[in-house]
This record gives C-alpha cells, structure tokens and sequence, in this order.
C-alpha cells in the first residue's frame, strides 16, 4: 500500500504533528513522565488521522486510473535562478519554528505534500490521457474532507459518549485548514488552480464549520453548508 520512501515521510510527518500537539501537555508544572504519556496518545491520534486520509486519498485517487504518493512538503526553489535537488523541509520547518515560538499555542499542520500519477494504460478510453487539472482538484479535495471527517465524527462522539476529544478535532481540523493554502504543491493549491469554485466553497465551508462547530455539531455544519454555498453562486454568478 505505502513505498517505503511514503513509509518514512509519513512516520516524520505523524512524530511532526504529535510533537507540535503535544508541545503543551496544559500542565502548569512540567513532569517528564506525564508529558510522556501525552505525547504517546497524540501520536496514536495523529497517526490514525494521517493514515485515514492517505488511505482515502489513494482509493479516490485509484477511482482516476491513476496513483497518489505521500511526501513531505519541500521547497525546492529558493530564489529564481536556483533550485535545490534534494529541497528545505519547509513545512516540517515552519510548523516547528511556530510551535516552539508559541510554546505549543499555535499548530501549523501542512507538513506533506501529495504527488498524483496517471496510469495511462488504464486511462486509454477516457477523454484526456493524462490527469487534468479538474480531476487533480477532486482527488486533493478528498484529503481535505476527509480530514473534515473525523473532525465531525470525533465531535459527534465527544457529544454522545461525553468525551475529551479535543485534541483529535482539533488535529483533523487543522490539517484541513492549513492544507487549504494555495500554495506550492499543498492540497490547496491543487483544488485552486483546478477549480476555483471548490476551493471557495471549501475554504468557507472550513472556516465557518471551524468557527461554529464546537457550539453545535449540526447548526454548525449546516450553516457552514449554507454560508459556503450562497457565496459560491455569489462568485459563481458575478464572474463566471
């Protein structure tokens, strides 16, 4: 299922998320062996959230006749005429740097990136050989959601069964919502330049959702669906 160069992207990714969630353990006085146990936990939690999504993201992915792989985000342009063959960990780095100078506050999760192959032997018959920019907005837009997901389901359960379950919220909302930057080769980038009014409905979908949902699972969601859907066929309507 995974490549062994995914395999370790992955693990650094998940040990990233887990140190940047687990930076602040809430405990006023520092005991190693508790912050420990804390750490062990989130690593757990991040290492479902990641897998959940790239697992996701593979099948839709295999729907396109074609592959997906997981790597970590690395900035291979620094300056315009130089490019860096191996590239700066930018991602890993960024979401360090801000964990460190926030004392753990602040959570930056766009640490991987997704690279998307054809399987032009399986495309033959389909209108465009290679993977169009459309389709590599709908395979991205899969790891957004299905973060979204267990955001959702982790609050529904929290809910139900009265559950601590902010810590696995908030790594699969943040994961979303930092990888919704239209940036470099992020998710977010893809759904934006391959299509626009998913990227706007997701974008506000996200950020109303992130805003509301904690008050009420349902309310938040369907005013999130609303909001991300009128200003949708607002641009929709008045430049398209």
């Amino acid at each position: 299922m995974f490549s062994k160069k995914e395999s370790i992207a992955l693990l650094i990714s998940v040990l990233v998320l887990t140190f940047v969630f687990g930076f602040d353990d809430g405990s006023e006085v520092f005991v190693f062996s508790n912050w420990l146990i804390n750490f062990i936990g989130i690593f757990l939690l991040a290492t479902f959230a990641v897998l959940f999504r790239e697992l996701i993201v593979k099948w839709f992915a295999s729907r396109h006749d074609s592959r997906s792989e997981y790597e970590t985000w690395n900035i291979h342009q620094v300056w315009f005429d130089k490019r860096l063959k191996r590239g700066i960990p930018f991602g890993i780095f960024l979401s360090l740097v801000l964990a460190f100078v926030s004392l753990g506050k602040f959570f930056f999760t766009a640490v991987g990136v997704h690279k998307f192959k054809e399987n032009k032997n399986a495309r033959v018959g389909r209108k465009f050989q290679n993977l169009s920019y459309y389709e590599e907005a709908q395979i991205a837009s899969m790891s957004i959601l299905s973060s979204l997901f267990l955001a959702v389901i982790g609050l529904l359960l929290g809910n139900l069964f009265s559950l601590n379950v902010g810590t696995f919220v908030g790594i699969n909302f943040y994961i979303a919502l930092f990888n919704m930057l239209p940036f470099s080769d992020l998710d977010g980038s893809k759904v934006f330049f391959g299509s626009l009014l998913t990227y706007i409905f997701l974008l506000v979908f996200i950020v109303i959702a992130f805003l509301l949902i904690k008050t009420s699972v349902v309310l938040g969601l369907l005013v999130a669906l609303i909001i991300a859907s009128l200003v949708m066929g607002i641009y929709y309507w008045k430049w398209s």
